[in-house]
């Protein structure tokens, strides 16, 4: 069975408005590419650089080089492993935070 494919960010989920954030995603060995996904399905990018620097999985990496307000929301990873694809990943929150809201973690 294939196993579900995971996600992160880097440096994290919580991104200034105008700096940068990387998605990683990870899946077994033998991945031709990933598919990270926004909340609609119809909206994703797709890349077939995947790499194997560890034997035992592979990753694709997607960089925002200056995220906006359109940029916040929910992610999610799919792969595909001929011959076919995988279950999609858990969803990953992205926040932008910006000037109008200092801190994002505050709560009253």
């Amino acid at each position: 069975d294939m196993p579900r494919p995971s996600i992160s960010a880097e440096p994290g989920t919580v991104i200034p408005l105008g700096s940068h954030v990387t998605f990683v995603c990870r899946g077994p060995v033998g991945v031709q590419k990933f598919r990270l996904e926004r909340d609609t399905r119809s909206s994703y990018t797709e890349t077939e650089d995947v790499s194997q620097d560890c034997p035992s999985e592979s990753e694709a990496r997607f960089r925002i080089d200056s995220v906006t307000e359109g940029n916040a929301g929910p992610y999610r990873c799919i792969y595909y492993k001929p011959p076919k694809w995988s279950e999609q990943s858990d969803y990953l929150d992205l926040l932008v935070k910006g000037p109008w809201s200092p801190d994002l973690l505050w709560t009253p």
